[in-house]
Order: C-alpha cells, then structure tokens, then sequence
C-alpha cells in the first residue's frame, strides 16, 4: 500500500481505509439527506444515520479498537479529520476545496477538543453545500426538459392548427372561386337575356361591386391571416431562443461538471475517477494491440513536516508548484493525476519500463534542483518515484501495486530516488516492512 504515513500522520493503513470507507459513507448519508432536502445537517444527524446501519456500527467499532491497539491518543481525532478532509477534497470543485482548506488548516492549528461533538460541522457543511448544488444543476435540467417538451407540445398544436386553417383556407379560396364564376356566369346569362343596354349596364355594375365586395373580404380575411401566422411564428421564435439559451448554460454547466468530475479541484490535474478509467483504457489498448505503458507513482518527500512547519496553505501551494514541475517535465500524451494526498500517478502510453525509469529520473532530478521559496525561506521538494509496466492479462490492481511497491523501496532507499518493480521483490519488501 502507499506509505500514507507520509501524508496522514503515524497510524496504520488499516486504520486509514477504514476511516475512507467510512469518509464515502458519509458522502452518501450527506446525499440522502439532500435529496429528502434537509437543510440544516450536522455530524449528529450523520452519527444517527450511520448507528442504524449495522455494517457502518461494526466498521466504527473496529475503528475504535483499531485506536485502542495502536494506542492512538486524543489525537486521533485529528488524525480522521486529516484523512477524511484529504478525500473530501477529492469529491468537491476547486472553490470549494479552498474553504475547506481554511477550515483544515484552521481545525488542525487549534487543535480539536476531545470533547467536542461538532468538529467536524463546518467541512459537512461545504461538502453538503457541493451535493446540494449538484441536486439544483439536476432540477434545472429537469426543468429544463420540461419547458422543452412543453414547447415540442406546443410547437405541434400550432403546426397541427396551421394545417387545420390551410385545409379550411383552401376550402374558402375553392368557394371564394365558384362564387366569383357563378358571378360570371350570372353576368353572362343577363347580357344575353336583357336587350336594354340601360339594364345590362346596370346588372354588370351591380355584379361588379358585389364581386369587388368579396375580393375586400377575402383581402381582409387573408391579411387577418397572415397577422395570425406571423405572431404564431414569432411566439414559436420566442420560445425557440429562450430554450436555445438555456440549451447552451445547460450545456455549459454540463462541461463544467463534466471537467469537475474528473479533475483534481485543488491541483487541476486528472483526480482519481479519471486515473481509474485512463488505466483501464490503456491496459486495454496494451492486451488489444501489444503495446508498451508504464505507471509511475510520485510520493512528495516529508510532505507532513511542510504542514506541520509552514502550515497546510503552504502545503496546499507545494502541491500546487509540484503539479507545475511535473507538467513541464512529462509529455502532453502522459496522463498525469492526484491519487490521493501528495500522491501523483503518471500513466506513460508507448513507453517501456526503461523508457519510464529515464522520465522518472529526469523528473526527479528536475524537480530535486527547482527552488521552492516561501517567504524568504526555502523549502525542500523533492520525491520519491515507484516504476512499473503493463502487461497483457494484468490488472490495474496488479499495475498500481508494483509500482507502490517500487515507490515504498525508494522511500526505504533515502528518497528522492526512482526505483522500478524489477529493483523489488516481495521478500524485500517484506524485510523492508519489518525494518
């Protein structure tokens, strides 16, 4: 497993899996009760929840044997407010993961009272705050779909009245016709059975006005018309744009998740959802087609006594400024992502395991000769690399485990060294562990 120690403090990989599998667990309580739209929450209402889960009642008991065994004091609460922060942070956009910051650096400089029971209100506050605005981004695509729907049922009422009044039209101009020819032909019939000019001039000029009386109505008639079809028209354009633009802020919200779903909120590098997928996407590629990948795993070295020293904002821009380093350094087709805490992994397509010892060490080396100045102090940034590659029928499981493996060897090693999972052995690994 990755030497989390490093990260979270001195307590047991146990004891951190438990509390992250207790960290998702809220997550999903915090979900429930957003979608029964509770507003006020606090780690009471969480605590109720999860006493009534038999599952969730075994797992706190084991963390509190856990804490009980490894004689973990009173701060073992901050201890699982570290871990359950760092995977927080993983869940929420970049603006929020900033307050939450706040809040850790904040909770942790004081410490935490031993006998408070609402320490942890603040961060389920702002990650309540995160579900509920995934809910509204829901609702106004539900509402959304709605109005469209709404306007689809609109648009073939209207359409279904126009073909209605063109039908009846066409009967009033087929009628409007046969009227003005039986004008004609009445016209006709009196010219041939009058002998006074006087009267025939007289029956023309009547049949004239008559049928100048029709053509004014049918004027009259087919402007009413098209008035009639031109506000449908514009009223149908009206909605049609008003959908159009919120067509295009759904959209944009949409892309906006969709880049806040993958991608890391306080670095801005891929997050561990991507990572998982992007492994599991070249290890396909790897079976399919026989080429060649390696992992990488980068562990930033003594990242807690940065924290402890200068405080997590601090930490906060070490993480930062190593995002930048290993952006400059690796490729554009690398995939590089925030696993957890100050622990990157790089996926390297088209690279062998020799090909990513070279990166690694061009990486390391890089980033061991940047400087890292914080208020006229220089802090020391250096990392230590783990080193595997892909193989047909392996599993990413398998893949990421080598390569921790390699990067647990470079930590026993001194740090700020590359080692690659052929530099390892389980039975060193074993000696390591018990050294």
């Amino acid at each position: 497993m990755i030497p989390q120690d490093i990260v979270f403090g001195d307590v047991s990989n146990e004891f951190k899996d438990k509390v992250l599998t207790i960290a998702d667990e809220v997550f999903t309580i915090l979900k429930e009760l957003s979608v029964e739209n509770k507003k006020d929450i606090d780690s009471k209402q969480i605590a109720e929840r999860m006493f009534g889960q038999e599952s969730l009642k075994g797992l706190l008991s084991d963390i509190q044997a856990i804490t009980e065994e490894e004689a973990i004091d009173c701060g073992c609460r901050d201890q699982i407010s570290k871990i359950m922060m760092d995977k927080f942070t993983l869940l929420i956009p970049a603006y929020m993961a900033k307050k939450l910051g706040q809040i850790k650096e904040t909770l942790h400089a004081n410490n935490i009272d031993k006998d408070s029971e609402d320490w942890m209100d603040p961060a389920l506050e702002i990650v309540k705050e995160y579900i509920d605005t995934i809910s509204t981004r829901n609702n106004e695509l539900e509402d959304f779909m709605e109005k469209t729907m709404d306007h689809i049922t609109s648009s073939e009422d209207n359409m279904s009245k126009g073909l209605t009044v063109q039908r009846q039209r066409l009967k009033d101009d087929i009628v409007f016709e046969d009227n003005i020819s039986l004008d004609i032909d009445e016209i006709k019939q009196d010219i041939d059975e009058s002998s006074d000019l006087q009267d025939i001039k007289l029956i023309v000029m009547k049949k004239i006005d008559e049928m100048h009386r029709r053509i004014e109505l049918k004027r009259t008639d087919d402007m009413v018309h098209i008035k009639d079809t031109e506000k449908t028209l514009d009223e149908m354009n009206t909605r049609m744009n008003a959908i159009k633009r919120e067509a295009d802020e759904i959209k944009r919200k949409t892309k906006r998740i969709a880049y806040e779903a993958n991608h890391d909120a306080l670095t801005g590098v891929h997050n561990r959802k991507a990572y998982e997928k992007k492994m599991n996407e070249i290890l396909a590629d790897v079976s399919r087609y026989e080429m060649s990948a390696s992992l990488m795993i980068c562990d930033i070295d003594f990242f807690m006594n940065i924290n402890n020293k200068w405080g997590h904002k601090l930490g906060d821009l070490a993480l930062r400024k190593m995002t930048v380093h290993i952006k400059d350094r690796m490729r554009v087709n690398d995939f590089i992502a925030r696993f957890i805490g100050d622990v990157f992994v790089i996926i390297l397509p088209h690279t062998d395991i020799e090909g990513a010892r070279i990166a690694g060490e061009r990486l390391r080396a890089y980033i061991d000769k940047a400087e890292f100045v914080y208020k006229g102090d220089t802090v020391p940034l250096t990392i230590s690399i783990g080193v595997s590659c892909f193989r047909k029928k392996d599993s990413t499981a398998n893949i990421f485990e080598r390569a921790d493996r390699a990067m647990l060897l470079a930590k026993k090693s001194g740090r700020n060294c590359v080692q690659t999972e052929e530099e390892t052995v389980p039975e060193k690994k074993e000696q390591l562990l018990e050294s």
